[in-house]
């Protein structure tokens, strides 16, 4: 019988104390709640990927110079509205496709694979959009593998 009551007491002071540690409800504005949840969203993506490079987390596919027009490489994560037309929900989103031209030539590969991923953590790593994460990985392509 004292066992049960001291359950029962031992239940109640949790309650009480769970109720104290509860702090107000934070006012999170919605675009402030959109890139956190974009963020989850970019992480769960991420935990899913695999490799084909040792250091990038995304399988790359390579695709005929047809396929792929005048795009040199692309991946799942690319705004669906940035794409053309036949390309749209194609790409897997832990999938890198890249012209086979551009694959076959070593330097031109790394370069544009070093692009790429580049776009692709800061889109993850930094809830970035496309277009900003864009900008910033021409500029580590042209600082690292240009003259």
């Amino acid at each position: 019988m004292t066992d049960m009551y001291d359950e029962k007491k031992k239940k109640e002071e949790n309650n009480e104390k769970s109720t104290k540690s509860q702090q107000p409800p934070i006012n999170i504005t919605p675009e402030r709640q959109r890139v956190v949840n974009e963020k989850i969203y970019y992480l769960e993506v991420i935990k899913s990927c695999w490799t084909h490079e040792p250091w990038l987390y995304f399988k790359i596919v390579v695709k005929s110079n047809e396929e792929m027009g005048d795009y040199i490489a692309l991946h799942g994560l690319v705004p669906q509205n940035e794409l053309p037309v036949h390309m749209r929900y194609k790409i897997p989103e832990n999938e890198i496709w890249i012209r086979e031209n551009v694959y076959v030539d070593v330097e031109r590969r790394r370069s544009i694979l070093a692009h790429e991923y580049a776009e692709l953590d800061l889109m993850i790593s930094r809830a970035m959009s496309y277009k900003e994460a864009h900008e910033n990985a021409e500029f580590f392509e042209h600082l690292f593998y240009h003259e």
